[in-house]
């Protein structure tokens, strides 16, 4: 198996690391596959470090391959365990896409029904995130299931002049129906009707990600609604910003249904990832604009704690809120997040929230043995693995362990090469000389903006340990490197006077 045809009629070539995990895999399809036995196979290629580097080679085979870790065509994840190779033998046919726009069913012979359908398919390709693949298939009977996302089912009824349309969105491959629409229009109003489908259709795909449904069922590998909002906003929007995204998708639905909790303690999140987003929005430059949000998102909590009750992944939500707003209510948090982990099965989300408000009470070993349990659970380069690798690295910086930091921060990198922006965040202040992109990246900053940087990081990571010296640990590391390129008129005084503080 030296190599493939793509989709596009392009060749792909393996390495030879992946030639030993793609023959692995193919010759035990349906069958669980470890990540030690796939370690012991690779071993012989003499390049192989630890089982970690299973999963780095897993997701660079999906990527050339263009299989996607959440509807995958090729390899599906067991988590904590290894991998399965799920792809049928001979499938020349199949259909692989983020949504499927079929079976259309119906009086679909006219060329308003026509223009219609392919008016529906074509506004949701160009609304959709980046690789998020929309097909035509009017005929479609579901047999590619595991390879489609969501389908969009199309009935027709004409009557006269107008046209009738009955639309359900089913997600797969649980089949279960997430959204419907019925529509009434004149013959030639099909393509104005289409630009609305498609917009309803997005919206409902978000919401579907996004909004924790109380009813569902949830697993260990379940992840927080922070990065849910986050992954939501990824497969809808190719801007960085998702939180714009999430932001007039929530304020739509608010509108929908005003004082629903849920969406309340969702509004709060979008809040947050304002906070925390860099560079900063710089809509919050005026002063009083970040109290001002963490006002809010205080109210929103509090005021809806009673309506989310049953909702285990919203009580981990609201845990995270009043955590990350200091604002005296880590007691409150403490016994959210013990609560939703006693009562769900949500472990994994459990574990990252857990971790933090166990970290910033000095219990640094603890914190990181929960993150390291997440890591277990999460999909390799998934946005949550990403998120516990961050918050892992910040809980070693509090305890002052370097070389945890040097290797999980490698470790990030390996995961999401394009993660490396962050690290001025993980340098040592005990290096004598920086990484050359790190120091070169640095020296260009002004003095204001590294209090800027400085600043965001106390505020959104270091003010929460309890202990001074774990948030000064915190901030050496940048801290140091800052000065010693830039000078000291880069650190703020009361960033200056913590770290001379807990030297003494």
């Amino acid at each position: 198996m030296r190599s493939a045809r793509g989709a596009d009629g392009s060749e792909i070539v393996f390495t030879r690391q992946e030639r030993v995990l793609l023959m692995e895999l193919t010759r035990r399809p349906g069958a669980l596959v470890s990540r030690s036995e796939l370690h012991r196979a690779m071993a012989a290629t003499g390049r192989m470090a630890g089982e970690r580097n299973v999963d780095f080679i897993v997701n660079r085979l999906r990527a050339r391959l263009g299989d996607d870790a959440r509807a995958p065509r090729f390899i599906a994840t067991q988590y904590g365990e290894g991998y399965v190779w799920i792809a049928a033998a001979d499938r020349p046919d199949g259909v692989a896409a983020f949504v499927v726009v079929g079976p259309v069913r119906g009086e679909a012979q006219s060329a308003a029904a026509a223009n219609l359908v392919q008016g529906i398919s074509d506004q949701l390709a160009t609304l959709l995130g980046s690789g998020r693949k929309v097909v035509l298939v009017p005929d479609w009977q579901g047999d590619d299931a595991a390879q489609v996302a969501f389908a969009l089912e199309i009935s027709l009824h004409a009557e006269q002049s107008d046209l009738h349309a009955a639309m359900a969105l089913r997600s797969l491959p649980s089949g279960r129906v997430i959204a419907t629409r019925r529509a009434r229009m004149a013959q030639g109003e099909g393509a104005g009707q289409g630009v609305a489908i498609a917009r309803w259709a997005r919206g409902a795909i978000w919401r579907h990600i996004a909004v924790p449904d109380g009813s569902e069922l949830l697993t260990p590998s379940d992840v927080p609604v922070e990065i849910r909002l986050n992954e939501a906003g990824r497969a809808l929007t190719r801007s960085p910003e998702r939180w714009r995204e999430a932001e007039a998708q929530l304020r739509k639905a608010r509108d929908e249904r005003p004082g629903d909790p849920s969406l309340a303690i969702l509004w709060a999140l979008n809040l947050f990832a304002r906070l925390i987003q860099w560079p900063p929005d710089p809509g919050l430059a005026s002063p009083g604009g970040a109290t001002a949000l963490e006002d809010e998102i205080e109210t929103l909590v509090l005021g809806n704690l009673a309506g989310i009750e049953d909702n285990a992944l919203l009580k981990l939500a609201a845990a995270k809120l009043l955590f990350f707003i200091d604002r005296g209510h880590l007691d409150m948090a403490e016994q959210l997040a013990d609560e939703a982990f006693a009562d769900s099965t949500a472990f994994g989300a459990a574990y990252a929230t857990r971790g933090q408000m166990l970290m910033c009470r000095g219990a640094i070993a603890e914190a990181v043995a929960l993150y390291d349990k997440g890591i277990e659970l999460a999909e390799f380069g998934s946005d949550f693995h990403i998120y516990l690798l961050v918050l892992k690295c910040t809980a070693l910086m509090a305890g002052n362990d370097r070389p945890g930091v040097a290797r999980t921060s490698e470790e990030l990198y390996l995961a999401r090469p394009n993660s490396r922006w962050m690290a001025p965040f993980f340098i040592s202040p005990y290096d004598g000389d920086l990484p050359e992109p790190v120091a070169a990246a640095l020296s260009a900053y002004s003095p204001e903006r590294c209090q800027q940087v400085l600043r965001h990081l106390y505020q959104t990571s270091a003010r929460h340990f309890l202990a001074a010296g774990h948030r000064a640990n915190v901030m050496r590391g940048l801290a140091t490197g800052l000065r010693r390129l830039v000078g000291p008129q880069a650190i703020p005084d009361d960033i200056a006077k913590l770290l001379t503080a807990s030297i003494r």
